[in-house]
């Protein structure tokens, strides 16, 4: 945690205004716990009312010098994003960083698949960022600019088997952010992609479709490492990262030798 307060500690009478989804569990939670404890001000939406409470609660019982708004919304549901942004602006006067988490996992057969896990994944993953973007843009504008960051996949850029639908959510918010970068940019709203690799949290357990559970033959990080993560892209302003190695050689590797790549990927993911 020391490390990560030298690198995006605000200035004591100024902190920053964070607004994130999918702050109940997971690299949403640990994120929006970060920030706290770096000072600033973190809007934090969710559906488990319950989880946003115990989060807050944490928080002041570790007396952490910043605040949390929990608010209880679906990034499925564009009007309740805007209703959460409205109760942000009015606690906090301002918004500076968007942190565009919530998303949601399947793993199975494309055909066999039911439509109702596939339109949820979609739903959530795809109208959940543009429900987000849209809302806060407004917000970031006023306050004189800011930075939003999209949390991806590096299945976005190299899509594997048996993850089809999760992986062209995944593409689609890359392709979301790297337009974006363009339409902000005289707006003074930067727009990074964090191509997270995986991560050992309640993600794999709860994703739709075959089975729940983390690959054992890859390396995973923490929510926490990510959340670190989060704060090198806000204080770098890098347009898109990975956060580890393994996961950069990985998206390498499927850009440059995708037969290779479909062909290793074949092997790994298999049906549950």
């Amino acid at each position: 945690m020391r490390w990560y307060r030298r690198l995006i500690t605000p200035a004591p009478d100024e902190p920053r205004a964070f607004f994130i989804t999918g702050g109940s569990a997971g690299i949403g939670r640990a994120a929006a716990k970060l920030f706290v404890a770096l000072g600033n001000d973190v809007a934090v939406t969710a559906r488990r009312q319950e989880r946003l409470e115990a989060l807050r609660a944490e928080c002041e019982a570790e007396e952490l010098p910043g605040r949390l708004l929990p608010l209880v919304a679906d990034v499925t549901d564009a009007q309740a994003m805007q209703q959460a942004v409205a109760r942000a602006l009015a606690t906090f006067n301002r918004l500076d960083v968007v942190i565009a988490n919530a998303g949601i996992g399947h793993r199975g057969p494309l055909v066999e698949a039911s439509w109702e896990d596939l339109e949820t994944v979609l739903r959530t993953n795809i109208d959940g960022v543009l429900h987000t973007v849209r809302a806060t843009v407004p917000a970031l504008r006023a306050s004189g600019g800011g930075h939003i960051v999209l949390i991806s996949s590096v299945l976005g850029p190299v899509p594997a088997p048996y993850s089809a639908v999760y992986s062209a959510s995944k593409a689609a918010v890359d392709s979301l952010g790297r337009a974006l970068r363009g339409e902000l940019k005289g707006d003074r709203i930067r727009v990074s992609v964090l191509w997270v690799g995986q991560t050992h949290t309640e993600f794999a357990e709860r994703r739709l479709g075959e089975g729940g559970r983390v690959a054992v033959r890859w390396p995973t990080m923490t929510a926490e490492q990510v959340a670190g993560g989060i704060a090198r892209v806000l204080e770098q302003h890098q347009r898109a990262m990975t956060l580890r190695w393994v996961d950069s050689v990985f998206v390498c590797v499927g850009r440059r030798l995708p037969a290779l790549m479909d062909w290793l990927l074949t092997r790994f993911y298999r049906p549950a």
